[in-house]
């Protein structure tokens, strides 16, 4: 599905390109190539994972770009508070791991996903400085190739075939393709503005409503130590990025 929503997203921006007459080129080729093998090749690693360990085990080890980004960001001030806190991040997140992984779990999908995270963390950095100069269309488009290229060869490692997608899913991949490229456009703006971990704190919330709307609707509740500790991770992490905000807004005034 990623190798097809890409190619409707590559789509798009060729229409978006040609109503706003923006160029398509971009102006800063090596960021741009940078963030061509980080975005891809994350993904590419994560999706793979999913063969080796369960997929909470995969959800929840993706949460911890949030703390490296912290982490990563001490290189410019050292804080002592957030270095404890993402300490404590990473301590949560290997409990809930320990705690949620199946019998038997392959080590290698633990540091496939491990390698992802470190590449989404990287491709973060290398976003919020390509969104201060480069125009939103060659962001974009390098995405959309990026997933195409990366998704492509997901697809040919996993041996997919597409003969039975009927217009019906076609249609919800392109509207998935929409809301992608809508989603794009807005992160690209949260990076002017904001420091790299409080962009991808949207998706740490979405993985928790997700995680909470999945228990409502099958009826099947997680263990109280899964609630707890994933709770305990929105906290830690809240703090982490609300902290590191208010820093942002004393300095201002």
């Amino acid at each position: 599905m990623l190798f097809i929503r890409s190619l409707f997203n590559l789509l798009l921006v060729f229409v978006v390109a040609g109503v706003t007459k923006q160029k398509l080129l971009p102006t800063q080729p090596k960021l741009q190539i940078g963030a061509f093998i980080c975005l891809g090749l994350s993904l590419l690693l994560i999706f793979t994972a999913y063969q080796y360990i369960s997929a909470g085990s995969v959800s929840t080890l993706q949460r911890l770009d949030i703390p490296l980004l912290a982490v990563l960001a001490m290189h410019q001030k050292f804080s002592l508070k957030k270095l404890l806190l993402s300490v404590l991040a990473f301590l949560l997140v290997a409990v809930l791991v320990v705690y949620t992984s199946a019998n038997g779990e392959n080590p290698v999908g633990y540091f496939l996903v491990l390698a992802g995270v470190a590449l989404v963390a990287v491709n973060t950095l290398i976003q919020k400085q390509i969104a201060a100069k480069e125009n939103i269309v060659a962001i974009m488009l390098v995405g959309c190739l990026s997933s195409i290229c990366w998704g492509g060869l997901r697809c040919w490692q996993g041996c997919s075939s597409f003969q039975n997608m009927s217009p019906a899913i076609l249609l919800a991949i392109f509207g998935l393709a929409v809301v992608n490229l809508t989603i794009f456009y807005l992160v690209n703006e949260l990076y002017k503005k904001h420091p790299p971990e409080f962009v991808r704190y949207p998706y740490l919330i979405a993985a928790f409503g997700t995680m909470c709307v999945e228990m409502l609707m099958k009826q099947r509740w997680q263990s109280p130590v899964v609630i707890a500790g994933n709770t305990a991770i929105l906290l830690v992490f809240s703090v982490l990025v609300t902290d590191r905000l208010q820093k942002r807004t004393r300095g201002a005034w």
